[in-house]
């Protein structure tokens, strides 16, 4: 089991990678938590919702100073994923362990597949803020996709960002900063209702770890005008892809 200071480190690069993205620490955290910390998957889960909440509501704050957050569209996703994060977090205790392993591995190859298939240019195209009837046909769609979220604490990020610029036509930094936005609320109800419900997340890892997300979440926000994401894309694809295959295999 890895030193817990190694935390701090790993949460600002963690952080950084996240909110350039766009996306959740959670399809990252999950596996740093289960495989070198060693964590049951109950602890992990709620350990990675607190130490995103950090993460998520750093950049949030960032994106929101900057005025590149589309507010009543990350209100409107956070209401609709209440249910979701809710009924995701019940299922957590119906899971084993190598079944958690299992899911989480299928789900990190299924968000790779899905950043290479979709292939989303990371220009500027689009509009500013959207007109909410066109997130009406989606919104059923991001309630069941936010239960992933409440049970293995993976953000939707990776799902709605291709929504909000593909499908709604929303400047992709402003999809970006609105989807870092709506993971901090899912974040932060997530972790509400672990702890309503018994759980108790691993306190040492999270106290070396949310300064570092912090940190990282006001980095990554300054510098990702001035970096390749397309690189920045394709590395975490590969990274995804190894720990998903690694995850499988140590479920059996």
């Amino acid at each position: 089991m890895a030193s817990y200071w190694t935390a701090f480190p790993a949460g600002i690069i963690i952080a950084m990678i996240s909110s350039i993205v766009g996306i959740g620490g959670g399809i990252i955290w999950m596996p740093v938590l289960l495989l070198i910390f060693r964590l049951e998957p109950e602890t992990a889960v709620l350990s990675s919702l607190v130490i995103q909440t950090f993460g998520m509501g750093s950049g949030c704050f960032a994106y929101l100073r900057r005025g590149l957050v589309d507010i009543r569209l990350a209100l409107l996703i956070l209401a609709v994923t209440v249910p979701g994060v809710l009924a995701g977090a019940c299922l957590t205790r119906s899971f084993s362990p190598p079944h958690i392993k299992m899911i989480l591995g299928l789900l990190a190859l299924l968000t790779a597949f899905l950043f290479v298939s979709l292939n989303q240019r990371y220009d500027d195209a689009g509009v500013r803020r959207v007109d909410l009837k066109r997130v009406r046909p989606y919104l059923f769609l991001i309630s069941l996709m936010s239960m992933v979220s409440g049970m293995l604490s993976l953000s939707i990020g990776e799902w709605v960002i291709p929504l909000m610029h593909g499908k709604m036509n929303l400047r992709m930094s402003t999809a970006i900063a609105t989807s870092i936005t709506t993971i901090f609320g899912i974040c932060l109800l997530g972790s509400m209702f672990h702890l309503l419900l018994g759980s108790t997340p691993q306190w040492q890892v999270v106290a070396w770890a949310a300064p570092g997300v912090f940190i990282g979440g006001q980095i990554g926000p300054r510098i990702s005008g001035r970096i390749n994401e397309r690189i920045l894309k394709e590395i975490f694809i590969f990274l995804l892809t190894l720990v998903g295959i690694h995850l499988i295999y140590n479920s059996f």
